[in-house]
């Protein structure tokens, strides 16, 4: 599994347990990628692959 995918699933996870609310903005791309240590791009990339899952909305 990529570090996106890995990502994604640990945010799919969180939102699903309820820890972000419906309509509460998630945490900022530099943010998460400060937190998990990885890139800018990988945040991204883990942040489309919610969007297409309909977990998330742009």
């Amino acid at each position: 599994m990529t570090r996106y995918q890995c990502l994604a699933t640990l945010l799919a996870e969180r939102i699903e347990q309820g820890l972000y609310r419906h309509g509460e903005k998630l945490p900022s791309v530099r943010c998460l990628s400060q937190e998990h240590g990885v890139s800018i791009s990988t945040v991204q990339q883990a942040y489309q692959t919610l969007e297409t899952m309909n977990l998330i909305t742009p």
